[in-house]
């Protein structure tokens, strides 16, 4: 009996059985010849644009020394950009030669289509034996004028007299190579087309075939129409997704599934109007949404594959819902639409409504999960990029100043009265705002994000003015989770160090070089997110004599004075250019050793300098001062207010890198607090400058006296406090 049966299956299907396995037989020869003829087009090409590339790098090494030659004869030094230039192009070359030896890719290139020495033909490897023949003495000559600090004149002339003798040969065999890459990829081409031709062919006359198969088979089904209506019938009945019909006028049609009523937990009846049915259960956006989105549906300009991402009853929030037992339940349900034809015109939609509320909250919960997983990962992972010793003494740090600000919550509810919470507030928001600056130097995303957010509730309690002693509850939840933060990222260290400190056996970095750690990447970050561009100059040879108390408040100071520059004082590159600036803003940092045992930190950017008009909006904004108080204020003076707290001229809606009136009072708070002094010089449009200068114990005596003061013209605000 078994047997029968097989062999009556095969009997009916075998033709659509042969038919679509030429298909794949077809498909899959033709994709593999593809394939294979397009990655030898891709070699071709890779190799032809190597071996054009190498032929500029010959010319270029040569130009290169001619450069050098030059400059020994003007008496200049010969410039390290010239160097690095010859060295790179006579890498280049070599690289490429050995490539059309070997195959392969060239040193450090990932990204690049390997090249099978398999294709090269006889007169492409014969060429790439005489290229590596005449180069490989130039080579030697080209390694002799890069060994010294400086070229050897001799050495120099060698190299360029043996360059000038062998540079026409070398570019006439570089350009064979180039031919001999091109016709790799002509033949390629040439193959790839007669492939996909012939494949085209067969391909077709295959679809014919089983189309006129399937066309017979379809005559065939029509015998079993009757039986399959009973059988729609029974499907409907057992079905537990809710199924019914709609007509063009948004009429339920006359069959239904039985668990239809059940899921939208509602009367359904044939005959209901479905916009009527769904305007108790979703939002009257969603529900006109709904009416436009059936309309396309039935139009016959739009495919239903294409708009079926605009479905706004997938996965809807609805009302109404229950858990079974009366109690409200937040229920999704989702809405499925397909389309049923006749001819080119569609006369239903099948309706499919499935209870999604188990998927939807299992998809929410997965994705904070994941989020949540992939960003901690990401977290650690940058932690492993920075020197642990850093690391840990930045954790270190953050550790003292949570266990201090704790302490000041904890005195604070203790005393219950007479707290003055608006100083505390201004003193925890520049302890966590300079925490932020540092994790952000750092890279530690992690710490920055949790530091922002604390800074968020803070701004909240500043703003508001009126503060209690039940406010301050929140942010030990904001120090809970620093602190576990921390604790993370320790942990981290110790279990891949092993408890020890991986990075400092290797730091072999001066203390101006870890005072800066990070500051290339934070300002570059910052900029980027602004759309602006800048670069630091930073001469701080300085701070190695610096003890590390003095050498901690100056990095604190230059971290803050860092992000103002690139966020307030640095514009835009399309501004810059309005003014008649190069895009790239700079900021330049300097120290000095004045002699007297003090230390000088001059910073300076090229940018919009501080507006006295905007500061005064800013004040006003703050509602401290009145218009009279204000207009009684003269420009010098309405700037001094920028190192007061909660004067920040940056709009309300700014990013993480504003400081958000904490970060100047911050930079105040840290010199007052070391006894020193702060100057500042302004001129709009054109620069803003702070000189800091720290009394500093043990320094040694500086060589040079500190220059003199420029005199300031009339567009200048010079301030010292």
């Amino acid at each position: 009996m078994q047997q029968a049966k097989s062999s009556s299956f095969w009997k009916r299907y075998y033709i659509l059985i042969v038919a679509v396995s030429l298909f794949l037989l077809i498909s899959g020869a033709l994709i593999a010849a593809s394939l294979l003829l397009s990655g030898q087009i891709a070699q071709g090409t890779q190799a032809r644009d190597l071996s054009g590339a190498a032929r500029s790098a010959s010319q270029i090494v040569l130009r290169s020394m001619l450069e050098m030659d030059q400059d020994i004869k003007n008496g200049k030094p010969v410039s390290a950009d010239l160097r690095e230039t010859l060295r790179k192009r006579s890498e280049q070359v070599s690289n490429t030669i050995k490539l059309f030896r070997t195959g392969g890719r060239l040193p450090g290139d990932s990204s690049a289509v390997a090249f099978d020495i398999a294709l090269a033909s006889p007169e492409m490897i014969q060429t790439d034996a005489q290229l590596a023949k005449l180069w490989g003495p130039y080579e030697t000559r080209i390694t002799a004028v890069l060994a010294g600090p400086s070229p050897d004149p001799a050495e120099l002339a060698s190299a360029i007299q043996y360059g000038r003798a062998s540079n026409s040969e070398l570019f006439e065999l570089f350009n064979k190579l180039v031919a001999g890459s091109q016709a790799i990829t002509e033949q390629a081409n040439r193959r790839l087309t007669q492939a996909q031709t012939i494949g085209a062919a067969l391909i077709m006359l295959n679809f014919l075939f089983t189309a006129l198969v399937a066309f017979r088979r379809l005559l065939a089904g029509d015998r079993a129409v009757t039986q399959s209506r009973k059988q729609t019938d029974d499907i409907l009945a057992t079905v537990k997704e809710g199924l019914f019909l709609v007509t063009g006028d948004f009429t339920v049609g006359q069959q239904m599934s039985h668990s239809l009523p059940q899921i939208m937990q509602r009367k359904v009846e044939p005959g209901m109007n479905l916009i009527e049915v769904l305007r108790p259960m979703v939002a009257a956006q969603t529900l006109e949404a709904t009416r436009d989105y059936l309309g396309l549906l039935f139009g016959k300009r739009v495919k239903e594959n294409l708009v079926a991402s605009l479905n706004p009853l997938s996965e809807v929030p609805v009302a109404g819902g229950s858990d079974g037992r009366g109690q409200p339940q937040s229920r999704y349900l989702n809405f499925q639409f397909n389309r049923v034809q006749e001819s080119e015109d569609t006369v239903y939609l099948l309706v499919t409504v499935s209870d999604a509320t188990e998927r939807v909250r299992l998809t929410q919960e997965i994705a904070a999960a994941k989020t949540r997983t992939r960003e901690e990962m990401e977290g650690l992972l940058r932690v492993l990029s920075r020197e642990s010793s850093e690391v840990r003494l930045f954790l270190h740090r953050i550790g003292v100043v949570l266990e201090r600000v704790n302490d000041d919550l904890r005195q604070a509810a203790a005393r219950r009265t007479g707290t003055d919470y608006g100083e505390l507030v201004n003193a925890i928001f520049r302890d966590v705002h300079s925490l932020k600056s540092e994790a952000a130097a750092l890279g530690l995303e992690m710490i920055e994000a949790l530091a922002h957010t604390f800074e968020a509730d803070l701004i909240g309690l500043r703003d508001r003015g009126s503060i209690e002693g039940a406010d301050m509850v929140k942010m030990t939840v904001h120090l809970d989770d620093m602190f576990e933060c921390v604790a993370t990222i320790r942990d981290f260290l110790d279990r891949i160090g092993g408890g020890r400190d991986a990075g400092a056996a290797k730091s072999a970095a001066s203390p101006s070089q870890r005072a800066v750690e990070g500051w290339n990447t934070l300002a570059e970050r910052i900029a980027r997110e602004q759309g602006k561009q800048v670069q630091l100059d930073m001469q701080l040879q300085a701070f190695d004599r610096v003890p590390g108390e003095a050498l901690n408040a100056l990095r604190t100071i230059g971290l803050q004075l860092l992000r103002n520059a690139v966020v307030h004082g640095i514009e835009t590159m399309d501004e810059r250019r309005a003014a008649s600036k190069p895009p790239a803003g700079m900021v330049s940092f300097r120290s000095e050793d004045l002699g007297t045992r003090q230390i000088e930190l001059v910073v300076r950017d090229d940018g919009r300098g501080i507006d006295a008009r905007r500061v005064r909006e800013a004040l006003a904004a703050t509602g401290l001062y009145s218009a009279e108080r204000l207009s009684a204020l003269s420009d010098r003076d309405v700037i001094m207010k920028i190192f007061e707290p909660g004067v920040s001229t940056a709009s309300q809606n700014s990013d993480r890198d504003a400081g958000h009136g904490v970060g100047m009072d911050l930079v105040m708070k840290q010199v007052r607090a070391m006894s020193g002094t702060i100057s500042m010089a302004t001129k709009v449009g054109a620069y803003t400058e702070f000189r800091i200068r720290l009394p500093v114990a043990e320094i040694k005596p500086a060589a040079d006296a500190a220059p003199a003061g420029a005199q300031a013209d009339p567009g200048e605000f010079q301030l010292t406090f």
